[in-house]
């Protein structure tokens, strides 16, 4: 494609990196319950910042959130430890049978593709544990792991974690190059490594920041939901109905203290106040913004979304009407002109690296990135104004889903942003130094990144449950304080230390985990520690806390939720809903429930529609549109079968070539395709339709069809629905019973 000059080239791009983990310090003991801060920051936290730098024409942004820097700063001063550490630490004769389970169900806690089997010992231990282990079997399978297993499943576990700077130290090369029979002095050094490289990690984030390499921005201290902390009504700006906590909440003392109390932390660390905020999952409201532009923010972050809110908010367009596509490539103001500038991050971009490209070839996914800003660049109208693509995301979770840590991809990607005349990288306030334009806005819409509303922080029983516990306890606080101003300060209460805890039980996390949006197998151990702050505070209050806090929120849940088919169905395949009754009846499996520290937002795979007749089984899946009609990656769903465990149904959509199909592939003994057979039974146009008569897989009425299926871009595995195992359904066509699982 021929590239021409513009007047307003190029075409400005700027990266937020965010850095954050919730806080794991155990308040009874001090103790790390998780070691997910350690962790990352021997892969990521240094690789990232090494990475960019390499590349002195991109100047990317990293937000490092104040807790996180609390937390690096304890382990690299000698103030942390985590079960997992002192377990790994520990002599391998000497481990007992806790602690061997606890070795076995934790130290497979990563990616298995890229971290697990690149490493063939790490493997032969991953499988002679097996995939899912109940406790009730660690406990029988220990018995089958020797002593030199166990050390060295020790560093295996620790070894996987370590980042590719790492990975090119001596010493670390010889540990992978040895593989297995590791040493106790072979642990030791490997330790030594990681503690050296945590030393080196925000002294190195400092000298670049002042050198002018990056920007670094902050965050409230503990990443709480600041609209919802300065009242908690705000979650019905965009969402009028959710259903609110019973316990009201409204502190914007607590917000204030947590923007206040970031900036102290920033400047102790840095040298220098913050000139950007990434307010905790891009959560604003217009009394927050007061307050940031009041604290000398010059700028803040948030989510397209928020912006086609807010100009509904603001008058510019009707609820139904779309936003004229180059409005959202600006940067806008609040306020007069000392107000909060604000960043809008481009949705699908952001997403695309988060959850996409993973499943790509490194360089293909950074041409991709480059060929879709340069297709905005050629879209933009040729007005003089200086266009930016904000590009904000989690900079630490997504990367073991890439192959060595995401290196090749950010190799491509920098290199070729360089390259490119068209494209420059600058951080926000290089940005804001540049722009020749005012825009302002004259009202903003209280949300989130996510859906632009607060539903993954309040609304569901979970976690209103747990606001109202906090709210109870900042209540008694409030009564605590005031007993204490008026009849002196009894020697049993803390109260620097209570409000503490009350602030760290304010953070976002703890309410993303809870509900049904967000699952982990640690689900229990957060609400405990969430519990666990609440408890303490009540207690350096001088008050015994309610039995209420001691019993958990979170709730018992599967892993997915899958409703079943209640009629028969006979859809028209012609990829359209032909009429709004068609799959009504149908069954729908989502995988909302599955693991992640992460969310996706532009929904690309998340569910399928399935029913059946007599005859067929029909599923639908809804994708879209610009994968489906994408020139260069071909879309492909991939039903596959449990009994008979040989067949699976193919529908390819090529739009290069033109053509469309469905066919069925019967397999041989190692996976070859040994027989095809095409179908017309499709239909692929606003919605993707298939299909399958039961004849040719064998099943008839009454037998259970157990199948998943497989979503790819181009040959790379998006999603698979259900994540393992597979989706069983009874064919019970005359009493229609409603029987369904995931085996």
């Amino acid at each position: 494609m021929k590239i021409k000059p513009k007047k307003n080239d190029p075409l400005y791009v700027c990266f937020l990196w965010h850095m954050h983990q919730p806080l794991y310090k155990n308040p009874e003991n001090s103790d790390y319950l998780m070691p997910w801060v350690r962790l990352h920051a021997v892969k990521d936290y240094f690789d990232m910042l090494n990475e960019v730098l390499k590349y002195p024409d991109v100047k990317v942004t990293f937000n490092l959130v104040p807790s996180l820097v609390e937390q690096i700063k304890d382990y690299t001063e000698g103030r942390a430890e985590d079960e997992f550490l002192r377990v790994s630490r520990k002599e391998a004769t000497t481990l007992t049978e806790d602690e061997k389970i606890f070795i076995l169900k934790n130290f497979f806690s990563l990616d298995r593709e890229n971290m697990i089997d690149p490493y063939p010992r790490y493997r032969w231990l991953y499988e002679k544990r097996g995939a899912r282990v109940s406790l009730e079997e660690l406990k029988e399978k220990i018995k089958n792991f020797n002593v030199n297993d166990f050390r060295d499943l020790q560093v295996w576990f620790n070894l996987a974690w370590s980042g590719n700077y790492l990975k090119e130290k001596e010493n670390i090369k010889n540990l992978i190059g040895k593989g297995r029979n590791f040493s106790e002095s072979d642990k030791r050094i490997l330790f030594e490594e990681h503690e050296n490289l945590m030393k080196k990690i925000l002294p190195s984030y400092k000298k670049a920041y002042l050198n002018g390499e990056i920007e670094i921005s902050t965050s409230p201290y503990y990443h709480p939901i600041l609209p919802l902390l300065y009242d908690i009504n705000s979650a019905r700006e965009s969402l009028p109905n959710v259903e609110l906590p019973e316990q009201s909440f409204h502190y914007p003392e607590d917000a204030i203290y947590q923007i206040e109390s970031a900036i102290r932390c920033f400047k102790s660390e840095f040298g220098r106040e913050p000139a950007g905020m990434w307010p905790s999952e891009g959560s604003i409201s217009e009394d927050i913004l007061k307050i940031v532009a009041e604290k000398g923010f010059k700028w803040v972050a948030t989510d397209e979304t928020v912006l086609k809110n807010s100009f509904v908010k603001s008058g510019f367009i009707k609820s139904e009407e779309k936003m004229k596509f180059e409005k959202k490539f600006l940067s806008y103001r609040f306020g007069n002109e000392n107000g909060v500038e604000i960043f809008f991050r481009d949705l699908l971009l952001s997403d695309m690296i988060g959850f996409t490209y993973s499943t790509y070839e490194g360089e293909r996914a950074a041409e991709d990135l480059i060929s879709r800003l340069l297709l905005i660049r050629k879209n933009l109208p040729e007005d003089e104004k200086n266009y930016v693509v904000p590009i904000i995301l989690d900079g630490e979770n997504a990367w073991e889903r890439y192959r060595e840590n995401g290196k090749e991809f950010f190799e491509a990607l920098y290199s070729g942003l360089s390259e490119n005349p068209f494209l420059k990288c600058v951080t926000f306030s290089e940005y804001l130094e540049i722009k020749d334009y005012n825009n302002t806005l004259p009202k903003v819409m209280a949300g989130s990144w996510i859906y632009g509303n607060f539903s993954t922080w309040i609304g569901q029983k979970e976690k209103n449950r747990a606001w109202e516990l906090l709210s109870i306890t900042r209540k008694k606080f409030e009564e605590i304080a005031m007993e204490v101003e008026k009849e002196g300060r009894d020697g049993e209460i803390d109260l620097k230390k209570a409000y503490r805890h009350i602030l760290i039980g304010e953070g976002s996390d703890w309410f993303w985990w809870y509900g049904e949006d967000h699952n982990t197998e640690y689900d229990v151990e957060f609400d405990e520690l969430f519990r666990k702050h609440l408890i303490a505070s009540f207690r350096y209050m001088g008050v015994e806390p309610p039995d209420e806090f001691f019993d958990p929120i979170v709730e018992k849940r599967g892993i997915y939720e899958i409703q079943p088919p209640h009629e028969l169905i006979t859809p028209v395949l012609d990829g359209y809903i032909t009429d709004y009754f068609e799959w009504l009846p149908a069954g729908f499996f989502t995988n909302k429930y599955t693991y992640t520290t992460m969310q996706r937002i532009h929904n690309i795979f998340t569910g399928f529609y399935f029913g059946f007749d007599r005859e067929n089984l029909y599923i639908r899946v809804d994708v879209p549109k610009e994968i489906l009609n994408d020139r260069k990656y071909p879309f492909v769903m991939v039903v596959s079968f449990r009994k008979p465990g040989n067949i699976q149904f193919k529908l390819i959509k090529d739009n290069k070539f033109k053509k469309t199909l469905f066919y069925k592939e019967i397999l041989g003994a190692n996976g070859e395709i040994v027989e095809k057979k095409e179908f017309s039974s499709f239909g692929v146009e606003k919605i993707v339709e298939v299909g399958i008569p039961f004849s040719e897989i064998g099943i008839r009425e009454n037998q259970n069809i157990e199948f998943a299926i497989s979503l790819y871009i181009g040959e790379n595995l998006a999603e698979r629905m259900p994540e393992s195992g597979y989706v069983a359904q009874k064919i019970s066509i005359d009493e229609f019973e409603k029987y369904y699982w995931v085996v």
